[in-house]
């Protein structure tokens, strides 16, 4: 035995974290791809033969050998976060009996920059969703909803279909102290013809124009759900890094200042009260400026 093999260990943590914990898939993804990165490591240690002989300097070593790797900060501090769940899992499970991963710190950095997709990934989640009833209908129209309108998985998760003005191609988001509105695509407009033709058709007595978005049943889609959807299609086109629902507001925040919006108006279409907060959109536009990635994000 050349070494430690968690390869049994983390099959068991991840069946864990997606089934008793509820983790999405893509966190589930990326918990596996983080872990037997690690795991590869320890194997190279002819002196790790067992769980307990792993201490503070190993991974104080494996961090070294990432960025040796120019490996990222955000992505190394992403391993280690993993690195934690994992052994505190162990911990609590009885497997070990001192949990060293505590003491990790991540790297530092001041802000957390949002995940951006790109018009490359936007194509190909259109694509990858392949219509054919209309539970499909509905997918196509999320994505199209939460890219060219911005609104948040809460608001779309609450949508009926009267606060839809097709012909203006507007949409009333409606809020606790204030509504607002916002526009959505040409796209947009095609598939919620279609999809809510085809819900119709479905669900038959019991369909109703109060709730937009509906599960098998017909009743309101969860959130859990809407997040799944997101995971099962991002994995499907190969996207490796975790989005949400959240990365289209995002990714529709930049594409409007690259359009030439101001932030003022930013502001206002997304609906948010803190005019720091959406300054973040202007570095990534400009830092994607500076690195001169043209169409990198859409």
């Amino acid at each position: 035995m050349e070494g430690l093999d968690l390869a049994l260990d983390i099959k068991e943590f991840l069946y864990y974290s997606e089934f008793a914990v509820g983790k999405s898939l893509n966190t589930v993804k990326s918990l596996r791809i983080d872990l037997n990165r690690f795991n590869e490591y320890i194997l190279k240690l002819k002196n790790i033969k067992k769980i307990e002989d792993i201490d503070s300097f190993n991974f104080r070593e494996y961090i070294i050998e990432l960025q040796s790797e120019n490996v990222g900060k955000r992505s190394i501090n992403r391993k280690l976060s993993s690195m934690r769940s994992f052994f505190k899992y162990l911990k609590e499970i009885g497997k070990i009996q001192k949990d060293l991963a505590h003491i990790l710190i991540s790297p530092n950095f001041t802000k957390e920059i949002p995940e951006i997709l790109t018009l490359d990934e936007i194509k190909k989640l259109r694509e990858s969703i392949k219509i054919k009833n209309y539970h499909s209908l509905r997918d196509r129209l999320i994505i199209e909803l939460l890219y060219s309108s911005g609104i948040t998985s809460q608001e779309l998760l609450s949508l009926g279909e009267n606060l839809f003005d097709l012909e203006k191609r507007e949409l009333t988001v409606l809020g606790n102290k204030k509504n607002r509105v916002v526009y959505f695509s040409e796209r947009a407009r095609e598939y919620f013809i279609r999809y809510t033709e085809a819900k119709k058709e479905r669900l038959k007595e019991k369909y109703s124009k109060e709730i937009l978005f509906v599960n098998g049943s017909g009743d309101r889609l969860s959130d859990r759900s809407l997040r799944r959807l997101i995971d099962r299609y991002a994995i499907k086109i190969g996207i490796e890094r975790e989005i949400s629902p959240h990365t289209f507001r995002h990714t529709f925040a930049v594409h409007l200042l690259e359009h030439g919006f101001t932030l003022e108006e930013l502001q206002e279409l997304l609906g948010v009260v803190n005019f720091e907060s959406v300054k973040i959109y202007k570095e990534i536009l400009e830092r994607k400026k500076r690195t001169n990635l043209k169409g990198e994000y859409a």
